[in-house]
């Protein structure tokens, strides 16, 4: 028995599903993005008025350890020294990508975008809450990365971890936003290599091809077994359709163990037609 056509939500019928996603293939990727960033926006704004109203004892320093933890999920980084005020902290994971992409290009480091800010370019626009940036980078201009980082605005820990090898990811967050990028250092083999020759231009921004993202969401999702993996995923098949190169996400997904997952996607997406 096939596996038939799969909604976001279990909530949401097929007809609805299929009703949105007809819209959204009339956006362009860039109005894509601005949907992704406005959502963010958005949260950013209710979260901040909910912990304002719980929190309103606090003095503001405290009140701002309490925001961090919400936010970016852990307790205050050691050293962070935070300069902003809640007219600075309502802004997004674009924003954020178009403060760093002129760093990476005055310190010449070749970038990508990818996760779930890249999904919802290609896909389905949601909130995110981090930005995932691939560096091909030596080891060498890591330390003038790290400097050009720092006088922009963002704390930058573990960096000597960074340099030695024992850490993959820079961990930075911009001061005046709270807003978080993990930086990844790419491996060097095939497949982390032609994924630059691969990457694309959109909105004056570098991101991971969409047939790429499909694939690494597809990884971590079996990894993770992440609902929110599977979901971004469908929503690029679906508002890329017949345009991606499946040839290409074939080959890739017999050489990364990634066929079975490839395929079920594919037919929960509506586009079984494009299996060999």
């Amino acid at each position: 028995m096939g596996i038939t056509y799969t909604p976001q939500a279990e909530d949401t019928s097929i007809e609805a599903d299929k009703l949105v996603f007809r819209l959204l293939r009339q956006k362009s990727n860039a109005d894509r993005l601005a949907m992704s960033a406005a959502l963010s926006r958005g949260a950013r704004e209710l979260s901040l008025k909910g912990l304002t109203k719980t929190f309103a004892v606090l003095d503001p320093g405290e009140f701002f350890k309490k925001v961090v933890f919400v936010w970016l999920g852990h307790q205050w980084p050691e050293g962070f020294s935070p300069k902003g005020d809640p007219m600075t902290w309502i802004q997004d994971s674009v924003a954020l990508a178009k403060q760093l992409h002129p760093i990476f290009d005055r310190v010449h480091i070749h970038y990508y975008i990818t996760g779930g800010v890249a999904s919802s370019l290609y896909g389905d626009p949601r909130t995110t809450r981090d930005l995932d940036i691939v560096l091909n980078i030596q080891s060498s201009k890591i330390s003038p990365l790290v400097e050009a980082l720092t006088q922009e605005g963002f704390y930058v820990p573990g960096v000597e971890d960074t340099i030695s090898g024992r850490m993959q990811t820079l961990q930075i967050i911009h001061t005046e936003s709270i807003l978080q990028a993990d930086l990844v250092i790419s491996g060097n083999d095939p497949w982390d290599l032609l994924k630059f020759e691969r990457r694309q231009l959109n909105d004056g921004l570098y991101f991971a091809s969409p047939e790429d993202v499909i694939l690494n969401k597809l990884r971590w999702r079996q990894r993770s077994q992440s609902e929110k993996q599977w979901r971004d995923v469908l929503g690029v098949l679906k508002v890329q359709g017949q345009g991606l190169d499946f040839e290409y996400m074939k080959e890739w997904a017999e050489r990364l163990g990634l066929t079975e997952d490839l395929d079920r996607a594919t037919e929960s997406a509506g586009l079984s037609n494009t299996k060999s």
